[in-house]
């Protein structure tokens, strides 16, 4: 099933635009990943000192609400990068899969072919030797 799909002849200009989209959203999905892990160590550097948090209670709770969005954000674009990363090997497995079979089915069919024009010459080889 895969063979046929991936010997289209259509698949292999749709193939050019999607090499340039994977390319173009792992960049996205690295930026992404950094300035998460920039946000990170950003609120979990501060530290609330206990004469502002007696002032502001309200203090502590909005920095640790932003440390855990940011921590959220960090997992979420890491895991997005990772299974990114999977999909495209998946693809390049399956793409390779696909034109390796069709190669085994022609080397096959020459190997038939051969074995067959083999056995045919070796018949009349012996017919002629009686």
């Amino acid at each position: 099933r895969w063979q046929k799909i991936f010997m289209i002849p259509l698949w292999s200009k749709i193939a050019v635009f999607w090499n340039k989209m994977f390319l173009t959203i792992i960049v996205l999905l690295i930026i992404l990943f950094l300035d998460a892990f920039r946000e990170v160590r950003k609120y979990s550097a501060i530290q609330v000192t206990e004469k502002v948090a007696n002032v502001n209670t309200n203090a502590i709770d909005h920095i640790h609400m932003k440390l855990f969005r940011s921590q959220r954000n960090l997992y979420i674009s890491g895991f997005s990068l990772f299974l990114w990363l999977v999909l495209r090997r998946t693809i390049t497995l399956l793409t390779q899969l696909a034109k390796s079979m069709a190669s085994h089915a022609a080397l096959e069919t020459q190997v038939n072919d051969t074995t067959e024009a083999a056995k045919k010459y070796l018949a009349e080889n012996e017919r002629l030797q009686e």
